[in-house]
């Protein structure tokens, strides 16, 4: 299954509260990311079902922007879209392994785009 889902907001990079933002600042935007995340998935499933045991995760990036972002930094700013998955799928979200993370193009809206149960080695194979 894959799944598009808008590019986390600023106030849910981990860095963010390292430049003056507090955790208030970031409840909305937590609660928002996790109902699109779950709303998404729901829609996408149709009738698959997440197999028994772990369920690989690739997740891809794109940017709205060039600005310079790490990628684990964005890895915890989908925590809550990762949430949002788990939940839709009736599973706790310690089964997601492996996980694999990579960026994609650069350009506007931006995007995360997630493989849910496949392992996908690299961005070409998500983006086709």
């Amino acid at each position: 299954m894959i799944l598009h889902l808008p590019f986390p907001d600023k106030s849910l990079f981990p860095n963010a509260k390292l430049r003056g933002g507090g955790w208030g600042n970031a409840i909305a935007p937590k609660a928002k990311a996790k109902e699109d995340a779950y709303y998404l998935t729901k829609q996408a499933m149709g009738d698959w079902r997440p197999q028994d045991g772990s369920i690989p995760l690739s997740i891809v990036f794109c940017q709205p922007d060039k600005r310079s972002r790490d990628l684990d930094g964005m890895l915890g700013a989908v925590k809550h879209a990762l949430d949002g998955i788990a939940q839709a799928l009736g599973i706790d979200d310690s089964r997601f392994r492996p996980i694999l993370i990579d960026a994609g193009p650069v350009g506007k809206p931006g995007a995360v785009i997630v493989a849910v149960g496949v392992s996908i080695t690299t961005t070409a194979e998500i983006l086709a």
